[in-house]
Formats: C-alpha cells, structure tokens, sequence
C-alpha cells in the first residue's frame, strides 16, 4: 500500500517527497491544494499517480491511462452529470461502485472545488466532517 502523507518525505532515509513518474495530471497544484485543506485528507502516490484520501477511502485519484481525474460524487448527481454534459464527465466502473471522470481542464474553479468536497464528503465520516463547517442538520447538532 502506498504511503500516505501531506507533506512528509516518502520514506524516512528520503529527503524529499515522492515524484510523480509522469508530468503532473492537468490542474494538480489545484487540486492538491484544494484536497488537502480539508480535514483528514491525505495524499498518496500510487503507480506514481496522486490519490486523494480520508483513511484508506479515496476520494479523488488520478488515472494516466485515461489521462483524467476521477471523483467520488453521490450517485444522483453523478447520473444528472453524465447526461448533461458528456463531454466532461463520464462513467467509471470499478466492480460495482460508480465512479466519474472528470475533464478537470473544462471546469471553472468554483466547480471543481464544489465537486472536490462532494466526492470529500461521500467518504468522510460526520464527525470529521462538522471540521469543515458542514451544516447542522440534526437535533444533536444544533445543540
């Protein structure tokens, strides 16, 4: 399994932090300052590609092969998305989960960090979730 860090070298006889074995995927500064600003993210390099993790659950990873991110996103909005635009999101599968591609480069930023903390939120747990300032919804919450 992959090292997970924020910025710790990827081993403790390396001095820096792991490289990508490719140039970097499209818009990654973005990302990765986006992905770790929220509350137990962790990046970790996988086949030398970026994974955007909470725990063991990723939530945003990118695939060279297809040359595209892909996101966790709740699965009613991740249909609406493959019908509407097509031409920036489509279907991944991975067994049973449904996962999206995302063409990052035809997305505005305010969109790619709205969809970033949906596909965050689709495996963060609650608690770590009220960290970011995530509504009050329950009576235990509003307490």
């Amino acid at each position: 399994m992959p090292n997970a860090r924020k910025s710790a070298p990827s081993s403790p006889s390396e001095g820096s932090a792991p490289r990508l074995r490719r140039a970097a995927p499209p818009r990654y500064a973005f990302l990765k300052r986006i992905a770790l600003d929220f509350p137990g993210a962790v990046e970790i390099f996988w086949h030398g590609n970026p994974w955007f993790n909470v725990g063991t659950k990723s939530f945003a990873l990118f695939s060279s092969r297809e040359g595209l991110w892909i996101l966790k996103l709740p699965q009613h909005r991740q249909m609406m998305l493959f019908e509407v635009r097509p031409e920036v999101f489509s279907p991944m599968r991975a067994g049973r989960l449904l996962w999206s591609y995302v063409d990052v480069e035809k997305l505005d930023t305010a969109e790619l960090k709205d969809l970033l903390e949906a596909a965050w939120r689709m495996v963060t747990p609650k608690h770590i979730q009220r960290q970011y300032g995530q509504p009050a919804t329950s009576p235990k919450q509003i307490r």
